[in-house]
Formats: structure tokens, C-alpha cells, sequence
């Protein structure tokens, strides 16, 4: 009897044992089946509009070249370009694009219509705009590259000046520089709207149309390079004191974009400082891309490169010191009324945690 209870009880522990061996494969099983499916099987994908094809997107242009959106596990719509900054934050506004590459005037002026705006990241800190003179501007007045600030505002008073339209960081730049010498750029010169196109700007200074233009890059270099004129006052070459480490091409979207898309918006900043690195530690390569992304020809591709290479951001996190030089110069130019406070505008802990996983 002894023997048969003891044979009994072993059958029942093995039993138990068996059990629990089942029950702990079936516990290990599910964990790993929450964390698969915790790990998106597809690509996120974001929709992105932008202004134009210019030197300050460049660093996006170079997460596309370099598969970086791609290897982050980002799939892009775009960036679809809409010719303005105020199309892009509109389109942002409207939901037809999920991500906007533009200038902060442009979410300056949203984030006063809708608080939800917020800047993800940055793509160059310095203005980039330039003033470009014709030979004959510089012969007339007596100016040249290497006299001082108040000499060359003073000697654009009374001229014909070319800008991209009213309202434009183009104007905004004259209105700034007059202002310092006390005067008033729209009294004090005569300005006329051209457009973004860099062939109208630059048949308008080749033909005596305009004696300047206030214009953004690459026209200085297409002028220097045809030998038509020179880069008279350019805040990326750092002419201009006040505007030295201001941030100005940047990412900017919804509040409601990052809640609902996280991960989507991390992969997106993690994908753009990837691309700002391999510029700054790729300079060869860089001018290939560059010379691939603007079509320029590679001798204007390099100046291009050398002028704005030193300014395209080290990484997309701002600082709220490049912010307020940027707010306080667009107070002064007349953009905007306010400074919208930093902590409300810049997602700076989502760009954090972005680059905090990489």
C-alpha cells in the first residue's frame, strides 16, 4: 500500500510540474506578442509641404537622398511644394499636410491664429536673405563688399529695390536695415515685386530694371558667378550683428499631429538630424547632393555651399536664445506684433526625446 501511494503522489507531482512548465511557455508566449505588436509592421507615414526647392530645405532633400526618412521607418507624401511660407502654414492649418518645411515668420504668423502650432525642428539658423547690387550700383554710390553696414544701407536710400512680394521675409529684411539708419524702406526706396522666380530677378538687375535686390539664395551667387554684380549685405556671411545665430528655416506642425503621431514625428526629427551631420561631416559629398537637389552648375553649387554650409543647424533641437534673436528682429522688421513665448511655439522636450533615441 506504501509503495502504491508513493508511486501516486509522484505521478501527481509531475503532473503539476508539467503544468506549470505550460503555463509559464503560454505566459512568455503572449509577452512577446504584446511587444510585437507593440513595433509598427508598416512604415508611419507623414504628409509634407514646403515653399521651394532652396538651400534652406536642404537638409530634408538629404534625409531623401540618403534613405535616412526611410531607415528611420518613415514613409513620406512630398514635400509638396506650394511656392509660399504662407501656403505651407496654411496647408498645415487645413490638415492637407501633416508637416510643414518653412520659415518661422510663417509660424510666427500662424501660431497667432491657431495655438496649436508648434516647431519641430530647425534647418538653418541665419536669415537667408542677401542684398545683391549690380556693378553699376557699386560704382555710382562708391560701396563696395567690404564698406560698413550703415555705408551700405545708406547708399540703397532712393534706389529701385526687387523683392519676392509684399509681406515676404524679403521685404521684411529692407524695412529692418532702413530702420537702423532711421529710415523707412517704404518710403525711402522704391521696391518692386518679382516674384520667387531667380530668373526674373536676375534679368531685372542685368537689364537696369532694379538697382538691388533683397532676394534669397542662390541669386547672389548667380550674379557674382555671371559677373553681373556682388553680394552686398548677407546675414549668413554675418553683415548684419543682430541677426547672428537666429533660427529660420525650420519644421513646424499641430499639437494635435504630434499627440496622434508620435512616433511618425520623432522618426521625422531623428531623420533631419541625420542628414544635417552627414552636410556638416560630407562636405564632397554634400556639394554633389547639392549640386543634384539645385541644378546650379557646380562652380555656383560651391559658393552656394561654402556661404551656407557653416549656417545649416548642427541639429534640429532650438535654443531659446536663437529664437528670441529671431523674434525680436522680426518685431523690428515689422512682421509681427508679438513674440509668441517659446515654451507655447517650440516642441523643444518632443525634438529632446526625439534625438534622445537615436
Amino acid at each position: 500500500m506504501y509503495m502504491f501511494i508513493q508511486r501516486r503522489l509522484s505521478s501527481v507531482v509531475c503532473l503539476v510540474l508539467i503544468c506549470l512548465a505550460v503555463a509559464a511557455c503560454g505566459s512568455t508566449s503572449t509577452t512577446n506578442t504584446a511587444t510585437n505588436t507593440a513595433t509598427p509592421s508598416k512604415p508611419q507615414t507623414l504628409s509634407v509641404c514646403q515653399g521651394s526647392n532652396s538651400i534652406a530645405f536642404f537638409p530634408v532633400y538629404v534625409a531623401q537622398a540618403q534613405g535616412y526618412f526611410k531607415s528611420q521607418g518613415l514613409s513620406i507624401t512630398g514635400p509638396n511644394i506650394v511656392q509660399t511660407g504662407a501656403k505651407v502654414a496654411a496647408a498645415v492649418e487645413a490638415g492637407s499636410c501633416q508637416v510643414g518645411d518653412g520659415l518661422i515668420t510663417d509660424a510666427f504668423s500662424w501660431s497667432k491664429a491657431d495655438s496649436n502650432a508648434r516647431i519641430i525642428g530647425a534647418f538653418v539658423n541665419a536669415y537667408t536673405v542677401d542684398i545683391v547690387v549690380s556693378k553699376k550700383f557699386e560704382s555710382e554710390t562708391g560701396v563696395s563688399t567690404s564698406s560698413t553696414l550703415a555705408q551700405k544701407i545708406d547708399a540703397l536710400k532712393g534706389k529701385t529695390i526687387g523683392i519676392t512680394g509684399p509681406g515676404s521675409a524679403t521685404q521684411g529684411l529692407l524695412t529692418y536695415l532702413f530702420k537702423q539708419e532711421g529710415m523707412n524702406a517704404a518710403t525711402d526706396s522704391k521696391q518692386v515685386s518679382l516674384g520667387s522666380s531667380n530668373t526674373a530677378a536676375l534679368a531685372a538687375l542685368k537689364t537696369g530694371r532694379v538697382d538691388a535686390l533683397s532676394f534669397l539664395p542662390p541669386i547672389g551667387q548667380l550674379v557674382q558667378t555671371d559677373g553681373i554684380g556682388d553680394i552686398l549685405i548677407s546675414p549668413m556671411r554675418g553683415d548684419i550683428p543682430g541677426l547672428v545665430g537666429e533660427v529660420h528655416a525650420i519644421a513646424y506642425t499641430k499639437q494635435s499631429t504630434i499627440t496622434a503621431n508620435p512616433l511618425a514625428i520623432a522618426e521625422y526629427i531623428r531623420a533631419v538630424a541625420q542628414a544635417e551631420t552627414y552636410i556638416h561631416n560630407n562636405p564632397a559629398q554634400a556639394k554633389v547632393l547639392l549640386n543634384k537637389y539645385l541644378n546650379l552648375g557646380q562652380a555656383v553649387t560651391d559658393a552656394m555651399y561654402a556661404a551656407a554650409a557653416p549656417e545649416i543647424a548642427q541639429t534640429p533641437q532650438i535654443t531659446e536664445t536663437a529664437y528670441n534673436i529671431a523674434g525680436q528682429f522680426h518685431l523690428s522688421a515689422g512682421l509681427i506684433s508679438v513674440i509668441p513665448p517659446y515654451s507655447q511655439l517650440v516642441a523643444s522636450s518632443t525634438i529632446t526625446a526625439a534625438l534622445a533615441q537615436q
